[in-house]
């Protein structure tokens, strides 16, 4: 089984939560608000992972800790791809910053930030 066959069985706690999670990150990450420093930081419920190089692009992943580990498999097997929907919602040293959010449908993504105005 391919860990994007596991991805699509994983059915992730609490998605309100990260939808809003989602929606915070990008308004601070438009208002640069965000710091982007390139690593993990340990939530409760979740880690912010910040990438500076995958695909050319700062990424800031929101990551729920019941998928951290199919996140770092999938993180290693494609240094170069994307892990799932991501939105770019600014730049930051002349390259994208996108933010995703690993394991929430990108329908429930894309109607928090409907939400938020």
């Amino acid at each position: 089984m391919t860990v994007w066959d596991k991805l699509l069985q994983v059915n992730i706690d609490n998605k309100e939560r990260f939808q809003k999670l989602f929606s915070e990150i990008v308004t601070k990450v438009q208002n640069k608000e965000l710091p982007l420093n390139v690593g993990e930081i340990e939530k409760e419920d979740h880690f912010i992972v910040v990438e500076e190089d995958r695909m050319s692009s700062y990424f800031v992943h929101i990551v729920p800790k019941q998928v951290y580990d199919l996140f770092t498999e999938m993180q290693a097997q494609a240094p170069n791809q994307f892990l799932g929907f991501s939105l770019v919602a600014g730049r930051h040293n002349n390259k994208d910053v996108r933010v995703s959010c690993f394991g929430v449908e990108c329908g429930l993504l894309g109607k928090s930030l409907l939400k938020r105005k």
